[in-house]
């Protein structure tokens, strides 16, 4: 048997051309050779094209500085690298990371097939600086992985000792320090954590981040790593307790969220979102990580004294932030949802903001002067839906249920709806601010419909008998104005107001005041009369040129008293001008003819009488009296009422012809009754 091997190997060796043999040995000996290369090379010899071939392949300059060695024969090759200097990407001088000492190992079968797996990363008192430009773009990303959540490679055994980092984000003005730490052992046992501690400033104030994580020993690929983390960031709280679903995945993250602040504007620097203004703050619920897509949902909390449920979610999409919340209160108050529009913040703001509210109280006027941020505005999209279950703290206005279905569009801001309930009736409007200009443009559509005036006083709710005022409200405003503030946009409004009343009742002490019947109006204040005298029909028909509203057509007709106002309101100053004229349709005696004035502020008007006719009035009183006697000095004062009823029809449907919602039946009845 032997011999016959011996017989088949001779003719496979006869077979076999003479220069496989000396392929074969060629291939041996360069195999042989890079064996014994490895095992007893000088390593520092190839520092220079190690480190050339790592800034061809990653784009960024990379020097080896120190000694390098390697062991190579294992599943897992080992290196330690005295000194590892990263640089930035082209374009962003400087460095990424200075690592004076660390230890690598990879896994060698995961490697060929162009994955890494780090059984083992030890990095030595390393630095690193991290920077994001005036552009957003960081110096931590490849070309290939920008714009791509930050995912490092599975590492199992991970220690960071006394490392810094410095971090600057251009476009959020933030700048921190930091120590960075893992630990493999705590008090002595195995099992240290992960601590990242910065202390640092954003726009001026003070910043501090806590990170801290499970031990970075052991880590297993396939399963959560546990962090908590603290940000403050001056009046900004944001503490977070979850997990990595896969350790350094950063783009796959699950917490539990707790966010306060002074005011959500304030997280525009942490997030990039141009969210709304508001009161101080605190909401709890659940942020879930999904690559590019962030939701916080599950929310619960307060703004203001006002809770606040439901879900948050942002994408980016076209490389934009776009939000999407669906919200819901309990108890809204009404002051909390005037913060959207720079009205001051009951109990609470910065300096400047109750600087602000102190002047526009001195100065006596009621529109805020905060600005809108047009920047921000246009750099995010959003969509929100609103309601509220019943509204408080709203003084005179009785408003409950709100409708808002927000739309933020490249710079082009849309609520519509913004609806209120009243009692009987309602208030719906469409605002529109275009903000794609350095002056937004600004249009209010505003409708009030079917609203009972015994509503808006107090105790009259559900239709008071005693309220001084009664009847049907439709009323409609349509402006357009120029400006990124609430008072700037109404400085410079062009349009219309239109009310209408179409029947009602009045105090009768109202209406002979109207008509400055002196005799009749002292007798019913005196006997506290509350009696009631019928409207016919009331309309305020004001157009608005740049701010200016003048009345067109302001009208009040009621059973014993006709009453029309002239004059203007400026928007810009907040003051009134107005003058109502009384003529009684019945003879009064004591009826002095000076007209009602109001003047001064919107927020605090003045009540007076113009001198009008009464100084000739009273001259021929005191002729009459000498020559007539007492009776004659009276008759100037007698007014006969000769003055005729109104075309209520006409003037309803001159308001419903410039804006005001008034019913076609409601006109047709005001015919009917003015025939009689």
């Amino acid at each position: 048997m032997t011999r016959n091997f011996a017989m088949t190997v001779a003719a496979i060796h006869a077979r076999v051309p003479r220069p496989v043999y000396w392929i074969c040995g060629v291939v041996l000996g360069l195999v042989l050779a890079v064996v014994l290369f490895l095992s007893f090379a000088d390593w520092n010899m190839l520092r220079g094209p190690i480190a050339r071939y790592a800034s061809k392949v990653t784009g960024r300059q990379i020097a080896l500085t120190g000694d390098l060695k390697v062991h190579p024969w294992s599943w897992s090759p080992e290196a330690d690298i005295g000194g590892l200097k990263i640089g930035n990407p082209k374009g962003i001088p400087g460095l990424m990371a200075d690592i004076p000492q660390a230890r690598v190992r990879v896994k060698l079968l995961p490697l060929l097939a162009g994955h890494w797996n780090l059984p083992l990363l030890d990095l030595e008192k390393p630095t690193f600086w991290l920077f994001v430009d005036k552009t957003g773009k960081d110096n931590w990303h490849t070309a290939k992985t920008r714009g791509q959540p930050t995912r490092l490679p599975p590492i199992e055994h991970f220690v960071i000792d006394n490392g810094r980092l410095g971090f600057v984000d251009l476009p959020r003005n933030l700048k921190i320090s930091g120590l960075l730490q893992s630990s493999e052992t705590q008090g002595g046992k195995p099992g240290g954590s992960f601590s990242l501690i910065g202390r640092g400033a954003q726009n001026g104030h003070p910043f501090q981040l806590t990170v801290r994580g499970d031990p970075l020993l052991n880590l297993k690929p396939d399963q959560p790593y546990g962090f908590n983390a603290d940000v403050r960031a001056a009046d900004t709280h944001v503490i977070t307790t979850g997990v990595l679903s896969k350790p350094f995945d950063f783009g796959q993250v699950r917490a539990a969220m707790t966010v306060s602040g002074r005011d959500f504007a304030d997280l525009y620097d942490l997030t990039g979102l141009a969210l709304p203004n508001t009161p101080p703050y605190r909401l709890s619920g659940d942020l879930v990580r999904n690559g590019l897509s962030y939701s916080f949902t599950h929310v619960h909390g307060r703004v203001g004294a006002s809770d606040l449920a439901g879900d948050f979610k942002v994408d980016r999409v076209d490389n934009r932030p776009n939000l999407k919340a669906d919200l819901h209160s309990h108890s809204l108050n009404i002051y909390d949802l005037g913060s959207l529009v720079g009205a001051p913040k009951p109990g609470a703001g910065t300096a400047l903001e109750k600087a602000q509210a102190a002047r526009r109280r001195a100065e006596g006027r009621l529109m805020p002067d905060a600005t809108l941020n047009v920047a921000r505005v246009r750099a995010a999209d959003a969509t929100l839906h609103y309601t509220a279950d019943q509204v408080t703290a709203q003084g005179s206005l009785p408003l409950s249920h709100v409708l808002l279905d927000l739309t933020l569009d490249h710079g082009v801001l849309t609520l519509s709806p913004l609806n209120f309930s009243l009692p009987r009736g309602a208030v719906t409007s469409k605002i529109r601010i275009d903000a794609r200009t350095d002056d937004p443009r600004d249009d209010v559509d505003v409708r009030v419909t079917n609203a009972h005036l015994e509503d808006f006083f107090k105790g009259g709710g559900g239709g008071d008998a005693d309220a001084p005022l009664q009847g049907v409200l439709e009323a409609r405003a349509q402006l357009h104005g120029v400006g990124d503030s609430v008072h700037k946009a109404a400085a410079t409004a062009d349009g219309a107001v239109a009310l209408a009343v179409p029947s009602g009742k009045l105090r009768k002490l109202f209406a002979e005041g109207l008509g400055i019947n002196v005799s009749n109006a002292l007798t019913l204040y005196l006997s506290k009369d509350k009696s009631d005298t019928g409207v016919r029909c009331a309309i305020a028909d004001f157009s608005s040129s740049h701010g200016m509203l003048t009345a067109r057509n302001v009208v009040l007709d009621a059973d014993h008293v006709q009453a029309r106002a002239t004059g203007d309101i400026n928007l810009a100053t907040e003051t009134l001008n107005l003058s109502l004229t009384g003529e009684p349709k019945t003879l009064r005696v004591g009826r002095v003819m000076a007209p009602i004035t109001l003047t001064g502020q919107i927020r605090s008007p003045k009540i007076g009488v113009k001198a009008g006719k009464a100084p000739a009035q009273a001259a021929v009183a005191v002729v009459l009296g000498v020559a007539l006697g007492p009776l004659g000095a009276v008759l100037p004062f007698i007014d006969p009422g000769l003055t005729k009823n109104a075309d209520c029809a006409g003037l309803l449907t001159q308001a419903r012809a410039t804006g005001a919602p008034v019913k076609a039946s409601a006109i047709t009845k005001a015919g009917v009754g003015g025939k009689k």
